[in-house]
C-alpha cells in the first residue's frame, strides 16, 4: 500500500483531524454508537425471543463486519489513544480505517458480548492476515518492531472464528499461516529481550491443537487439507519429550504418518527421548544412550524442513544439557587431554566458542585452553551441576538452523513448504 501523500495534502488532513478532535466530534460519534449498540443487542434479544439470559443464548452469531476492526473498537481506542504505530496515519496519531486492525479481547465478567457488526466475515479475517503478513511484516523483516502486534492481532483472528464456529478451509488457512507466523518468530526473535518465547510457544500449540481438531472434521466429511502432514509434524515437535505427541500420531491415517516430514519429527522426537539425561547423578548405565549428538545432526539435515528445524531449535537448551550431563559422565577428564571445543560446538551446533563457554559454565563445567574439561571429579563426583534455572537461548542459532533460512519471513508465513 502507497501511503505517500504530497506535503501540502498531508498537511491538509492533519488539520481536518485536529479540527475533528478538536470539536468533540470523535467523542460524539463514540456515543452515538453506544447508543445504537445498546439498541441493535436489544434488538436482537426481542427478535430471538430472549427476555433473560445472554445474547450468545439467543441464536448462532453470525460476523457482518467487513472492516480490519469494527468502527466501534476504532473510534474507542482512538479516544483510549489506544492506537499501534502501525495502525496510524503517517506522522501522526490518528487511526487509519485502512490499517487499523481488531484487539485481542480477553474473557471477564461484565464484559460485553459481541454484536455480529463486532465480528468480521471470514473473507475479513483472511484479507486481516493478509495485511499483518504482506504489509505489517513485510515492512519489518527482523519482526523487532511489528511481533506483539501481529501476535495480538492474529489471535483476535483466531477468536473470531471461534466465537463464529466457523470451521471450513477459510479457517484451516488462516490457522496454517498463523502457526507458520510463531514458528519464524520463536527463531528469529530468539534472545530479543522484548521476545516472550514460552508466550509464543503456547499460542503455537494452540493454534496447532485448533488445526488437529479442524483436520478430523475435514477427514470425517471426506475433505482433503493438503498441508495436513506438515502441520502434524509441527505438532509432534512442539511436543518433543510429551508421550501424547506419539499416540497422537499413531492414530493417523496411514497417508499421514509415512510422510516423510511426520517421520523426520518423530525421529526427532525419539531422539530428544533418548537423550534425556536424569537431573541427578546416577551413575554411568545411561550415557552410552544419549543419542543428543545426532539430534543435532538429524535438524541439519536436508530431510528437516526449515520450519520443523525451527520448531527443533526452541529445545536446544535441554538437548545439549543432557548430551553435555552425559558425557561428562562417560568421560574420565585427564588434564591436557580436554576435549577439543572445536568439535564440541560442532557436535552440539553452538555456533562458537563463547557460545560453548558461556553454556558450559552455567553448569560448572570449565574450559582449559581449546578444551572442554569433559568429566572433571573432585572427591570422585563429577563437577557438572544444575542451575538453579533452566538455560535459555540467547541468540538464534545460525550453524543449523540460520543455514537453512534463505527467504524473507512472509515468504516462510505464506509458502506451502516442501512438505516432502
Amino acid at each position: 500500500m502507497n501511503t505517500d501523500r504530497p506535503a501540502a495534502e498531508e498537511e491538509r488532513l492533519k488539520a481536518l483531524r485536529r479540527e475533528r478532535f478538536n470539536n468533540t466530534e470523535g467523542e460524539r460519534r463514540y456515543q452515538q454508537l453506544v447508543a445504537q449498540r445498546a439498541q441493535r443487542r436489544q434488538q436482537l434479544m426481542s427478535q430471538s425471543n430472549v427476555h433473560k439470559g445472554t445474547l450468545s443464548e439467543a441464536a448462532k452469531i453470525v460476523g457482518t463486519c467487513t472492516l480490519m476492526c469494527p468502527e466501534f473498537e476504532r473510534e474507542e481506542r482512538q479516544l483510549k489513544n489506544n492506537i499501534a504505530q502501525p495502525e496510524m496515519f503517517p506522522g501522526t496519531r490518528q487511526a487509519d480505517p485502512a490499517r487499523t486492525v481488531k484487539t485481542f479481547h480477553r474473557s471477564a465478567a461484565g464484559n460485553e458480548e459481541p454484536l455480529p457488526e463486532d465480528l468480521r466475515t471470514p473473507e475479513t479475517l483472511q484479507r486481516t492476515l493478509d495485511h499483518l503478513v504482506n504489509v505489517v511484516i513485510a515492512a519489518d523483516q527482523e519482526l523487532r518492531s511489528c511481533h506483539g502486534f501481529v501476535r495480538d492481532r492474529t489471535r483476535s483472528i483466531r477468536q473470531d472464528f471461534t466465537i463464529q464456529n466457523i470451521r471450513d478451509s477459510t479457517t484451516v488457512a488462516v490457522c496454517e499461516r498463523i502457526a507458520r507466523f510463531h514458528i519464524v518468530s520463536l527463531h528469529i526473535l530468539c534472545g530479543n529481550k522484548d521476545f516472550a518465547e514460552h508466550q509464543d510457544m503456547e499460542q503455537l500449540r494452540n493454534t496447532l491443537k485448533t488445526l488437529i481438531e479442524l483436520y478430523d472434521d475435514h477427514r470425517k466429511a471426506r475433505v482433503v487439507c493438503a498441508n495436513e502432514a506438515e502441520f502434524y509434524a509441527y505438532y509432534i515437535v512442539s511436543h518433543l519429550r510429551d508421550p501424547d505427541a506419539k499416540r497422537v500420531a499413531e492414530r493417523l491415517p496411514r497417508h499421514i504418518f509415512t510422510a516423510p516430514i511426520v517421520q523426520q519429527a518423530l525421529k526427532l522426537h525419539m531422539l530428544s527421548e533418548s537423550s534425556t539425561a536424569p537431573r541427578r547423578d546416577t551413575g554411568t548405565g545411561w550415557a552410552a544412550q544419549n543419542l543428543g549428538v545426532q539430534f543435532f545432526r538429524t535438524v541439519a539435515a536436508p530431510a528437516t524442513p526449515l520450519l520443523l528445524a525451527c520448531l527443533a531449535e526452541y529445545y536446544f537448551p535441554s538437548i545439549r544439557r543432557s548430551a553435555l550431563r552425559s558425557m561428562c559422565d562417560a568421560f574420565p577428564y585427564q588434564e591436557g587431554k580436554e576435549y577439543p571445543v572445536t568439535d564440541f560446538a560442532e557436535m552440539l551446533a553452538f555456533d562458537s566458542v563463547d557460545e560453548v563457554q558461556e553454556f558450559c559454565a552455567q553448569f560448572n563445567v570449565g574450559l582449559r585452553g581449546s578444551g572442554v574439561k569433559l568429566g572433571e571429579r573432585v572427591k570422585g563426583r563429577i563437577v557438572f551441576q544444575d542451575p538453579a534455572q533452566k538455560p535459555r537461548r540467547t541468540s538464534p542459532n545460525l550453524r543449523v538452523v540460520g543455514a537453512k533460512f534463505h527467504m524473507p519471513p512472509m515468504h516462510a508465513i505464506n509458502a506451502n513448504l516442501d512438505s516432502r
